[in-house]
């Protein structure tokens, strides 16, 4: 069977996966990350460790609590480089954070930003759309889809879509004068 270029079989009762043309690549990076980090957490709770802040690529997963006692900590990096992390989040345990942005993998040409993440609708790079998603999640697969599907939703339908669905998230958008944010779901709470 022929999916967009890619075939599916089935070899010793398993499904495979084959390119129909060597110039073809997969890449998973909407979920990957996250299902990487979520068996790196459960292999590392399945070992007893108890307290631990996993980061994959930018991605966290919190198991227990800092030594200090308190919640884990970490900083929303700023969309533009050079400039400081516009907000820090709070993350308990058994929860997760993900970001999908435009600041290390977009370019700009002629006046314009080209994002890597590509609106399905268009299968062209998204436009319009905020500088960078932020999602907090009960696991981090979650937050990493909701993350750079948020993010190639656009400016207007991200929020909309995010709220709808009570989507912790955390919207920056690039604005004259700085960052503007829109924060849907419980994400204040997280804020610190």
């Amino acid at each position: 069977q022929m999916a967009r270029g890619f075939i599916i079989g089935a070899t010793a009762g398993r499904t495979t996966l084959t390119k129909a043309r060597a110039d073809l690549t997969l890449d998973l990076c909407g979920i990957a990350k996250g299902w990487a980090l979520d068996r790196a957490a459960d292999l590392a709770a399945e070992a007893g460790i108890a307290d631990a802040l996993l980061d994959l690529g930018g991605e966290f997963a919190a198991l227990g609590g800092h030594p200090g006692g308190r919640d884990w900590r970490v900083a929303v990096e700023h969309p533009l480089a050079g400039r400081p992390p516009p907000v820090a989040l709070r993350l308990p345990s058994g929860r997760a954070v993900a970001t999908s942005g435009t600041r290390a993998q977009s370019y700009r040409l002629n006046g314009r930003l080209y994002s890597h993440v590509i609106d399905p609708g268009r299968g062209a790079p998204t436009g319009g759309m905020p500088r960078s998603v932020t999602v907090a999640a009960a696991d981090a697969m979650t937050a990493d889809a909701w993350a750079t599907a948020l993010l190639a939703a656009g400016d207007r339908t991200g929020p909309t879509l995010a709220q709808a669905r009570s989507i912790d998230a955390l919207f920056l958008h690039e604005t004259d004068g700085g960052l503007r944010q829109i924060r849907t779901g419980a994400i204040s709470d997280f804020i610190l």
